[in-house]
C-alpha cells in the first residue's frame, strides 16, 4: 500500500461518519472533484455543470438511494458537509459506474475478481479493482461502524469522497465487483457503490443475496460475494439477478457476461484466462501482481486499465484483509483488520 493512502476510522451515525470522512479527507475530496470536472468535460464535450445537471436531473438515482439505502444518503450528505463541498459534486463522484453508461462511455472495463478454497478449506476472495490512472493518489480505506447493522463494523477500499468500491465486514462477508457495460441499465435503480455498501450491512451470504435480489440495479455488474461458507457469482442488471455456475473449489470473473463469451474484449478474455490458469495452479494471489491481471496503464495492449486497489479477503469467522493501494507490482500490501482492534 502506498504510504500516503489514509485509513479513516468512522464511528457514529451515518451523518457523523460522512462528516468525519469529509473533514479528514477534505483536500483529497477537493482534488477528486477538480479532476472529475476536467475528465467529465473531456469525455462528454459538455461544460461540467451541464453534464452534472443531466446526470443528476435526468435520472432517479437519488430517489433509489433514499428508498433502499436511506442511511447512505445521510452519509453522502455528511461527506459534503465535512468536506465543505456542494452536495451535487459529492453525489456525482459516487456514480462511478452510472456515468459510464449515461454518457455512453462503452470502452470502460474494470476489475478481475476471484474466489477459492485453500488447502485447509478456508474461503478466500478478492479482486484487482481497476479504474483509470488519473484516479491514482485519491485512494482511501474506510473502516466504519455499521450502526444500521446492529453494531458491526466493515472495511472498504474506495476513493476520497466515495462510500466504497470493494470490502469485507466483521462477519467475513465480502463483495467484489466487475463492470458489465454490455448489460441493460435503468435510471431509477440503486447505484453500484450503494449496492456494495448495502450488501455489507447484511450479516451473511444468504441475507446479502436477498438484498441483491430485492433492489433494482442501476448498472450492469457482476458481484462476487463470499462469506466463511462459500461464494456466489451474480450478474446483476436492469432485468434482475442471475447466478453464475461455479466449481466447488474456485471461481473468477472479468468484464463480460459469462453466458455471452462472444462479447468479451481481448483484455477481458485474457484476464479471465490468466486467472483461471492461476486458480488451477494455486497461484491466484500471486497472479494479482502480474500482467494481464495487474494493470499499470503502460501496456501497449491495455493503455487505459489501471489497478487502483488490489484486495485479498480471508472470509473466516475472524476475517482478515490485505490491500494494496495501486498496482500490486508497485504498491505493497498491508494487513488491515475490518474491526476496530489494532492492526
Amino acid at each position: 500500500m502506498k504510504a500516503d493512502c489514509p485509513i479513516l476510522d468512522l464511528r457514529g451515525s451515518a451523518r457523523a461518519r460522512g462528516q468525519a470522512h469529509g473533514e479528514t479527507a477534505r483536500a483529497l475530496i477537493a482534488r477528486h472533484i477538480d479532476l472529475w470536472r476536467s475528465e467529465t468535460e473531456k469525455q462528454t464535450k459538455l461544460p461540467y455543470r451541464e453534464a452534472q445537471r443531466r446526470l443528476l436531473g435526468e435520472t432517479q438515482l437519488a430517489a433509489a438511494i433514499r428508498r433502499w439505502t436511506p442511511h447512505l444518503w445521510e452519509e453522502l450528505c455528511g461527506i459534503a458537509e465535512g468536506a465543505a463541498q456542494d452536495f451535487d459534486d459529492v453525489f456525482a463522484l459516487n456514480l462511478t459506474d452510472e456515468q459510464w453508461w449515461f454518457f455512453a462511455e462503452k470502452q470502460a472495463e474494470a476489475c478481475t475478481s476471484f474466489a477459492f478454497r485453500d488447502d485447509k478449506g478456508a474461503v478466500w476472495s478478492g479482486q484487482n479493482l481497476d479504474i483509470t490512472g488519473w484516479m491514482d493518489g485519491l485512494q482511501v480505506i474506510l473502516r466504519y461502524e455499521q450502526t444500521e447493522a446492529k453494531g458491526g463494523s466493515a472495511l472498504v477500499a474506495t476513493l476520497a469522497g466515495t462510500i466504497g468500491m470493494t470490502g469485507i465486514n466483521d462477519q467475513g462477508l465480502s463483495i467484489c465487483c466487475n463492470t458489465l457495460l454490455q448489460l441493460p441499465h435503468r435510471n431509477d435503480g440503486l447505484p453500484a457503490l450503494c449496492v456494495i455498501r448495502g450488501f455489507l450491512d447484511e450479516p451473511d451470504l444468504a441475507r446479502g443475496k436477498g438484498f441483491l435480489r430485492r433492489i433494482a440495479h442501476a448498472s450492469g455488474l457482476h458481484y462476487l460475494v463470499a462469506d466463511p461458507g462459500g461464494w456466489l457469482g451474480l450478474e446483476c442488471d436492469a432485468d434482475g439477478v442471475r447466478r453464475i455456475e461455479s466449481s466447488a473449489t474456485s471461481y473468477c470473473h472479468t468484464n463480460h457476461p459469462k453466458r455471452a463469451p462472444q462479447l468479451a474484449s481481448p483484455s477481458s478474455a485474457d484476464r479471465l484466462k490468466a486467472m483461471e490458469t492461476a486458480l488451477a495452479e494455486g497461484e491466484a494471489l500471486a497472479a494479482l501482481s502480474s500482467r494481464p491481471i495487474c494493470r499499470d496503464g503502460t501496456s501497449p495492449t491495455d493503455p487505459i486499465g489501471f489497478t487502483i486497489f488490489s484486495a485479498q479477503w480471508r472470509n473466516a469467522p475472524n476475517p482478515s484483509a490485505r490491500i494494496a493501494a495501486g498496482p500490486p507490482s508497485e504498491a505493497s500490501y498491508r494487513d488491515i483488520a475490518p474491526t476496530f482492534t489494532s492492526d
